[in-house]
């Protein structure tokens, strides 16, 4: 409205354009606050690109590290593809080469009951006692229960079938029952235990009243054993290193620590564990590589800028230098928990430029392999094992555990500690104790200990490749360097747009301000212009009169 009456003055008024002086004096006011404020957005948005950038080659470096993962350099081989291994805890892993015979495979007993007419079928009423244990090789009619699996007593219930009989058979853990279609017309009741020898069934039938169905007494083995045994149960007969061992299933797990064995058939073979050379040559490259992706890029960022090149987009945040000087310190700190004696990454190959970063060195990797080809497992792969015999440790190792030695000991209450923190024990029979930590960096860890085993001593090393990978994840976390510095430029973006709208509101404000006085002007102005020119009218008409 007042710039309406302004126009409106103007015609009469001073003739200035007041309109455009009160939105330069308005401008004039504000602008250079607007302007700071927009170079601190600009600002802001660079520095984000750039930490995004930092994130994506962060990225970069952990799809190498993975990758090292699926590649180790510890490999497990096997001569023959009837034994086949599977690496079941990497952290166990030893070079070794084991010698094996199968003479006879694990086998589950396998019991058939024919004749029927189908497997609607109905069943007699009664009762079936079931027994688990092993019958004589001899004779096949001696059977000894076995005394840690209490046997069961089945009730056959009124109009129950075969198909019926095999279902409540099966839901007894370790027994499957199926009838099967013989293709001459009939059925058959088959029964199978799980593989070992003192796996093998005993059915003991106690009939009820009969109602013309199948008599209970045709599914007891006490005497008939041999007659309805199609399979017998067996352990599965092997010679390791040309030492007899029998075991329950086909499926070994304690031959080679931290692998299982499968075994399909009889026969020899041998199963190795080495460490593959071209696998660690080709992991030290894509570390290198991955190292100087990130390495150059923090370099680059946050350059102070020198002989007339331009500083990174990065330069003096403290951050981010502190993020750097930490990735420098961790590949220059030597790996320790691995051996007796602290392993530098200089040995393994990876030598550092004068110019911060890293080049392969394949004479001191050749040279390492060669000698100690043990040392590559520090960079690859964290290590957790017990150096006391007796004694053995699982489980999942805390972010917060560093590497190094940590004694064990067991106290008079029968609890334990493990580097100075406590562990609560329980007996497991025998004279075995399990020691599990609930609390400290140690948390996650359980320790077992064989009869008469109460102190030793457990190892841990953390790989490089660990290492880096819990420093970058923590970089990059919301609460981590990254995400912090984000959050304060995001932060700072927003208070700087909202300020950015509070001038531009400011500026309006003002704007419309000298516009109603400079209205008031111009009305002031045309005023006394029109009373000026009645005056001077005024006094032309005095000189015409006189």
């Amino acid at each position: 409205m007042s710039s309406d009456l302004l126009s409106a003055l103007n015609k009469n008024g001073s003739g200035l354009n007041l309109r455009e002086l009160a939105r330069t004096l308005s401008t004039a006011e504000t602008a250079p606050r607007l302007d700071v404020l927009k170079s601190q957005i600009q600002n802001d948005n660079v520095k984000l690109s750039a930490l995004g950038q930092i994130r994506v080659q962060f990225q970069a470096l952990n799809g190498a590290l993975a990758q090292t993962a699926t590649n180790p350099v510890l490999i497990v081989s096997t001569t023959t593809p009837t034994m086949m291994p599977k690496v079941t805890d990497r952290n166990l892993l030893r070079p070794d080469s084991v010698p094996l015979q199968v003479q006879s495979l694990a086998a589950r007993q396998v019991l058939e009951f024919g004749g029927f007419a189908s497997g609607a079928a109905p069943v007699d009423v009664g009762t079936l006692g079931v027994e688990f244990g092993s019958w004589s090789t001899t004779d096949g009619t001696s059977f000894t229960a076995d005394a840690a699996r209490p046997g069961q007593s089945l009730t056959i219930p009124p109009g129950t079938t075969l198909d019926g009989l095999a279902g409540i058979l099966s839901a007894v853990p370790g027994i499957t029952a199926r009838v099967l279609d013989k293709g001459d017309g009939t059925v058959s009741l088959g029964i199978v235990s799980e593989t070992g020898a003192n796996n093998a069934l005993r059915f003991t039938a106690t009939p009820g009243t009969s109602s013309g169905g199948i008599d209970l007494s045709m599914f007891d083995t006490t005497v008939s054993n041999a007659q309805r045994q199609v399979q017998a149960a067996a352990n599965a007969s092997v010679m390791v290193d040309g030492i007899a061992v029998s075991r329950p299933t086909n499926v070994i797990r304690d031959i080679m620590p931290g692998v299982e064995v499968t075994l399909s058939a009889t026969g020899a073979g041998t199963l190795s564990i080495e460490r593959d050379e071209q696998a660690a040559r080709s992991n030290v490259e894509k570390l290198v590589e991955g190292l100087n992706g990130v390495m150059s890029l923090l370099q680059s960022l946050t350059s102070r800028g020198v002989a007339g090149t331009p500083p990174g987009d990065l330069a003096g945040d403290r951050s981010i230098e502190t993020l750097q000087q930490d990735l420098r310190r961790l590949i220059a700190t030597p790996l320790s928990g691995f051996s007796d004696r602290p392993i530098h990454l200089a040995d393994l190959g990876i030598a550092t430029e004068r110019n911060g970063l890293f080049r392969f060195d394949p004479p001191a990797f050749d040279r390492t392999f060669r000698d100690r080809a043990g040392d590559f497992d520090a960079l690859f792969g964290d290590q957790l094992r017990s150096l006391t015999t007796g004694l053995s440790v699982r489980g999942q190792v805390s972010p917060e555990l560093p590497s190094g030695d940590l004694p064990f000991s067991v106290d008079a209450g029968g609890n334990g500690q493990l580097g100075g923190y406590a562990m609560v024990g329980l007996s497991l029979g025998d004279g075995q104790r399990a020691f599990i930590a609930l609390a400290g960096p140690v948390q996650g860890l359980s320790v077992l200990a064989e009869p008469g085993v109460t102190e030793g001593r457990v190892r841990f090393g953390r790989s490089l490749v660990g290492s880096l990978g819990a420093l970058l994840a923590r970089a990059e976390e919301g609460t981590g360097i990254i995400g912090r510095r984000e959050n304060d430029l995001g932060r700072s973006s927003r208070t700087a747009t909202e300020r950015m709208e509070a001038l531009e509101a400011r500026a309006a404000v003002v704007e419309k301000r000298y516009l109603t006085r400079f209205a008031a002007m111009e009305q002031a102005v045309t005023q006394m212009k029109s009373t000026g020119d009645y005056i001077q009218n005024l006094q032309k008409m005095w000189a015409r009169d006189g």
